[in-house]
């Protein structure tokens, strides 16, 4: 079952803890487990030595504790001395000397043994220790791209952060700049160089797809579904059987439909609003059933959960469920039955939730429309509309008039509304990037959040009030430093913060928001807010959501895609069913849930990260064709060694490096985040607009280079510029 790993995992733990310093071989700890744990016994030890809790040593095991080692990371390690870093922090605690490393290098996890003697004055009098052994390498296999130096072959890492000089062993047919996956030797030289194998040929960035080919595979996002689960998709129908529509609320004689993208290929909420006597509304959110065709502890269960979410690139989608259930019996498709979990919501005129309810029922969507098809209908109608669209047209607009009280409900709690700016890459039919347009969002896409937001809090409501085990959506609020920054960040704009930021309400940062709109400012001071809140997760606790300023709020809505929801629609069935304490006592859910939460929160920031990398990629690849151009942008990050600037209408930011500035000598300032000239007294500082110039966008390490233009040459040997704390050396950009 999804979390079980955490409940055999403390049953290891419980013998280890025992043992003491004695510590247990192998077979005697297997002996002593119960045995679903003793299955898993290796795994689940392995598990243990990456998070710092357990060692092996001469063949036998130790909670760490017992111990005098530590785990930890290593920093540096090429050719010379490294750091260990160890703690919840990370921070540095050992020097690890060159002759202690052994194969270790830099990012391994290791087993390592401080020493009791010996300390280096260079290395800030860090205490020493040695590497007992590897743990987890940074990297056993590595993407990235083919440069060839005459007869031999390198292998460029697509993590630029990963220092090591790879030479590429079976690359000899191969051009530079052909992508590959290779295999990494385990053993390296001194000076840092290791030999890797060319495992799969993935091609050259001119043929399409070899871009999201490289970041998911980077990013080790799954890419098959094994067997199992391709087994038991065989087996489902292409609709819902008369014995799974039997005992639901049959709701096929309803209005409702769907509002999806354009390029949707999966459609799992459907939405139909009514009026109610006296003015109120009545609004039905439906949801694809998943949890009916997905058991818990399934092989689809199973594989959904090690996902934990669908993948969204501009060309593909890697989906959590297969495409029989995504794309087809899960799908509410139009015209079509489809079992659905339903939350209807009964709302005052002012918007007040005034009654809930939740059931099991089988719909039939009445259309499928699109968010920009929406928008037309509600705000450029036409003659024709009306015999075109019948009955959804009238359900449509008064979903708009539900919207608009919701909005405004939601607004004066405090809730904050973002409306960043995105750029979505427009693809050929060959799927190559052709251009590069401003993310929508219209009122379509207002009707459908505010719809979705009242059902996953109505949905956290229930499951919390009746102290039901789940998984809730959890937004703390943003740290008192970030809050500090973000106020030196409006300040220069005329934007102000309360003096005392302590417990800040969001509807302060609400409306420093409101105070923007319509300003050339907008999509800055949006961006700058949004950075200063804290990551949303998944907890077991039921802490509220700070940007909605919302007090219960879960993720219900989209099952086909998040694993959580999936969770939700379970605990939601089972407490309507009276089952939810007993379904929790005997599977020990309680105990298997946070594990659940922290799987689910991890998959959907790797998902995350994967997204924004690839889309950043695209974009510069598509820049690369306008180096030269003056453009206009606005600095984002002021350092010692330049300053950032994100570009208008283009969605990527570029550095001004400080030895560029070649007309006066520049001095950083950190408390002002800016670089002032010493003679001229100009300055560069956030969130100031300028020119600059696109001098070089290199899309294989994904770095852009710009200038302020009309900067004079600088001369031979010059050093002006480089400023205070600017002298040293660049880094990467990714």
């Amino acid at each position: 079952m999804p979390g079980d790993e955490a409940l055999r995992a403390d049953a290891v733990r419980e013998e280890l803890e025992r043992a003491g310093r004695s510590g247990l071989t192998l077979g005697d700890l297997a002996a002593a487990l119960p045995a679903e744990a003793a299955e898993s016994l290796e795994e689940l030890l392995l598990a243990l030595e990456e998070e710092g809790e357990a060692a092996c040593w001469n063949r036998r095991w130790f909670a760490l504790r017992w111990t005098d080692w530590v785990v930890g990371r290593v920093r540096g390690g090429r050719g010379g001395d490294a750091l260990l870093a160890s703690g919840e922090r990370g921070e540095a605690g050992y020097l690890i000397p060159r002759q202690q490393l052994g194969s270790a290098r830099d990012g391994d996890l290791v087993l390592a043994r401080p020493q009791r003697r010996g300390r280096r004055r260079r290395a800030a009098s860090l205490p020493e220790a040695s590497v007992l052994k590897v743990l987890v390498r940074r990297a056993s296999a590595v993407v990235g791209f083919v440069a060839r130096e005459g007869e031999h072959a390198r292998l460029v890492p697509y993590d630029s952060k990963l220092p090591l000089e790879i030479r590429l062993d079976g690359g000899r047919d191969l051009a530079t700049g052909t992508w590959v996956e290779a295999g990494l030797s385990e053993s390296g030289g001194r000076s840092g160089t290791v030999s890797a194998r060319v495992d799969e040929v993935l091609g050259t960035l001119d043929s399409p797809g070899v871009d999201t080919e490289v970041v998911l595979r980077h990013h080790g996002v799954p890419r098959h579904f094994p067997p199992a689960v391709e087994e038991a998709c065989e087996g489902l129908p292409a609709d819902p059987a008369a014995a799974d529509i039997e005992g639901r609320e049959d709701l096929r004689d309803r209005v409702v439909f769907t509002v999806d993208g354009a390029d949707a290929r999966d459609f799992d909420d459907a939405i139909g609003v009514e009026r109610l006597p006296g003015g109120g509304f009545r609004l039905g959110v439906h949801i694809a059933d998943v949890a009916h065709y997905v058991p818990e502890g399934s092989a689809l269960d199973l594989e959904a959960y090690r996902r934990g979410t669908s993948v969204y690139y501009p060309e593909r989608v890697v989906p959590m469920l297969p495409e029989a259930l995504s794309n087809g019996l899960c799908s509410l498709r139009p015209d079509v039955p489809r079992l659905a979990h339903s939350v209807f919501l009964d709302f005052a005129p002012d918007g007040e939730l005034e009654a809930r309810r939740f059931a099991d029922t089988v719909i039939r969507s009445r259309r499928r429309l699109t968010y920009e098809e929406s928008r037309r209908l509600l705000e450029e109608p036409r003659r024709g509309d009306g015999p075109d669209y019948g009955e959804v047209l009238g359900v449509l607009e008064t979903a708009a008039q539900l919207m608009r009280v919701l909005y405004r409900r939601r607004l004066d709690r405090g809730s904050i509304d973002f409306d960043l700016p995105e750029g979505n890459v427009i693809l050929d039919s060959d799927g190559v990037t052709v251009g590069v347009k401003p993310g929508e969002r219209n009122i379509a896409h207002r009707i459908i959040e505010e719809c979705m937001i009242a059902a996953n809090e109505a949905v956290a409501l229930e499951l919390w009030s009746h102290e039901c085990p789940a998984l809730f959506r959890v937004h703390e609020s943003p740290t008192q430093e970030r809050l500090e920054e973000l106020r030196e960040l409006l300040r220069p704009l005329g934007l102000k913060l309360p003096d005392d930021l302590t417990s800040l309400h969001p509807s302060h940062l609400q409306h420093v928001l409101e105070r923007a709109e319509g300003t050339e400012d907008e999509p800055f001071v949006s961006s700058v807010v949004l950075r200063s809140m804290q990551r949303a997760s998944y907890s077991v606790e039921a802490r509220g959501h700070y940007a909605l300023a919302s007090r219960h709020y879960t993720h219900f809505t989209s099952p086909i895609r998040r694993y959580p929801d999936l969770v939700v629609h379970r605990r939601l069935r089972a407490l309507r069913r009276g089952t939810a304490q007993a379904e929790a006592e005997a599977s020990e859910l309680p105990r298997r849930l946070p594990a659940v939460a922290t799987h689910c929160s991890e998959t959907e920031r790797r998902a995350e990260r994967s997204e924004r990398e690839l889309l950043r990629w695209k974009l510069l690849r598509l820049l690369a064709e306008r180096e030269g151009e003056v453009m206009t942008g606005r600095i984002t990050g002021v350092q010692p060694f330049g300053f950032f600037v994100e570009l208008d209408r283009q969605y990527v930011d570029g550095l001004v490096p400080i030895h560029s500035l070649t007309d006066d000598f520049y001095l950083y300032e950190a408390e002002r985040r800016r670089l002032v000239g010493r003679r001229s007294e100009r300055t560069f500082r956030l969130a100031d607009r300028l020119e600059v110039q696109l001098v070089r966008v290199d899309p294989l390490r994904r770095m852009v280079d710009l200038a302020i233009p009309g900067m004079p040459e600088p001369e031979r040997g010059d050093r002006r510029g480089e400023g205070r704390g600017g002298k040293g050396p660049r880094p990467r950009r990714r």
